[in-house]
């Protein structure tokens, strides 16, 4: 019954997340009730409290250690873009998608929000997850490991970034490659190791049509 429940939960967040990383980038209206933003997994953090470095639950624990870390620049592509929040969520180091529970409200345990500073800058730190399990095949197939992303600029509506891959990891095949080149999506991180700490630079673009709140 857990891993039932466990898959009900993470196929609505695969359907969130599909439906966020489709062409058109799927976005909520822009008078969206508090009821469907308290469905989406990206509102659950506090501005306020949020700098531009932050560290994902359990990271000291975790023996792939990975930091993340580069400026967001507004769709010009030149000037930084400050006070923007980016959010991901994530499969653990054995690839599961832990979950959480507060006032009955369940969520991925791995997850993170990070708002850039004056300059556009942010960094994250987290680790790197484990393969997961294609949902809703069988019999079961592994896909890369990859972390959802998400990205809100101030006034503007949230949207799913291209999900992160790893360049290392021997899933993410020529062919998938060769598609993403084709679609001219930039979303494999290229990782250097740092004495125990895989690092990569990810700078990020913002779109231009996205739409105000």
């Amino acid at each position: 019954m857990k891993n039932l429940l466990t898959l009900l939960f993470f196929t609505g967040i695969i359907a969130i997340t599909s439906a966020q990383n489709s062409v058109k980038k799927t976005k909520y209206c822009e008078d969206a009730s508090k009821h469907l933003k308290d469905k989406n997994p990206f509102y659950g953090f506090d501005a306020d409290a949020l700098s531009s470095e932050e560290t994902i639950i359990d990271f000291n624990t975790q023996s792939e250690k990975l930091k993340i870390s580069g400026t967001v620049f507004l769709a010009d592509g030149i000037t930084p873009a400050k006070d923007v929040i980016i959010f991901i969520q994530q499969a653990d180091n054995m690839g599961e998608y832990v979950l959480m529970t507060d006032n009955e409200a369940a969520f991925i345990k791995n997850r993170l929000w990070v708002k850039t500073d004056e300059n556009g800058t942010y960094t994250i730190n987290t680790f790197i997850p484990g393969s997961t399990n294609k949902p809703l095949t069988y019999p079961h197939e592994l896909q890369p490991m990859h972390i959802h992303a998400m990205i809100k600029e101030p006034g503007k509506q949230e949207y799913a970034l291209d999900t992160f891959l790893f360049n290392n990891d021997p899933l993410v095949t020529k062919s998938c490659r060769k598609r993403l080149k084709r679609k001219n999506i930039d979303s494999i991180l290229e990782l250097q190791l740092d004495g125990d700490i895989q690092v990569v630079t990810k700078n990020i673009v913002l779109e231009s049509s996205n739409s105000t709140i």
